[in-house]
């Protein structure tokens, strides 16, 4: 089996613990079997790049994606002004990809197409910023956003001349879709994975191998070797019911049992 680049997110720490250490974030992520990790943090909290190479250097960590949200309204430089500083903090690692996420309902967005150009704009804005540092625009799936199921990616790419997918199984499934198969379908423009379940039951999103895509996410791994990707699998989760380095763990745990 091929051997992905197996990251793991700070959100978990970030909605769990307030005022948590990025620090100690890396910590658990490496003793949990990660090979780096993905940070959604606001750069002030990063420090210089230098300062972030040397906790990632301590732990033996890389730095696979930072993620950003892009926000639409009418002042479009104020939109992807966060973005853009990230594109560039994260370019001095190398990152291939930065993850990036917006097109809420809640700023008053619909799937229709006045939105979903309005939002392309702004990442055929930012994609055309970051390929001056060798770096691609993946934009993630969510629910709450005019991108959530197969559908709307669509959507994304026929309004978007320049913008790649970030594909996060959680929030596929919950919206109906079948992650390998979207995987599969629209590989050409995928530039970054999140894997993470989803439990109807609870309504939330729960550890690999907890939810209803369950032992599917073979599938899905076997997806990505046959389209031969090669960039970062990020496994993210929003919450934990316990802790987040327990559920870092279980999740990591579930993808070695699979032989990942």
């Amino acid at each position: 089996m091929a051997r992905f680049k197996i990251g793991c997110h700070t959100l978990t720490w970030g909605n769990y613990l307030s005022g948590y250490s990025i620090k100690d974030a890396l910590w658990e992520i490496k003793e949990a079997g990660y090979d780096g990790a993905e940070i959604y943090d606001a750069l002030p909290r990063l420090g210089s790049a230098a300062a972030l190479k040397t906790q990632l250097d301590e732990q033996g960590l890389a730095l696979a994606a930072l993620s950003a949200n892009i926000k639409v309204s009418s002042d479009e430089k104020a939109d992807l002004a966060e973005a853009k500083e990230k594109v560039f903090f994260a370019s001095q690692f190398g990152v291939k990809a930065l993850m990036a996420t917006g097109g809420w309902t809640a700023d008053g967005l619909q799937k229709e197409t006045k939105s979903y150009k309005s939002l392309c704009k702004r990442l055929d804005s930012l994609a055309q910023y970051a390929s001056k540092f060798k770096m691609q625009v993946a934009f993630h799936n969510h629910l709450g956003t005019i991108v959530e199921d197969e559908r709307d990616i669509v959507n994304l790419l026929e309004f978007s001349s320049s913008a790649k997918l970030c594909i996060d199984t959680g929030h596929l499934a919950a919206a109906g879709s079948d992650p390998a198969s979207v995987i599969e379908k629209y590989a050409s423009s995928l530039a970054l994975v999140h894997l993470k379940d989803w439990d109807p039951g609870m309504r939330d999103f729960t550890e690999l191998g907890r939810g209803i895509i369950g032992g599917r996410m073979k599938n899905v791994l076997a997806t990505l070797e046959k389209i031969n990707y090669t960039n970062w699998i990020i496994v993210e989760l929003d919450r934990t019911l316990t802790v987040p380095f327990e559920s870092a763990r279980i999740s990591r745990d579930f993808l070695r049992g699979m032989g990942y």
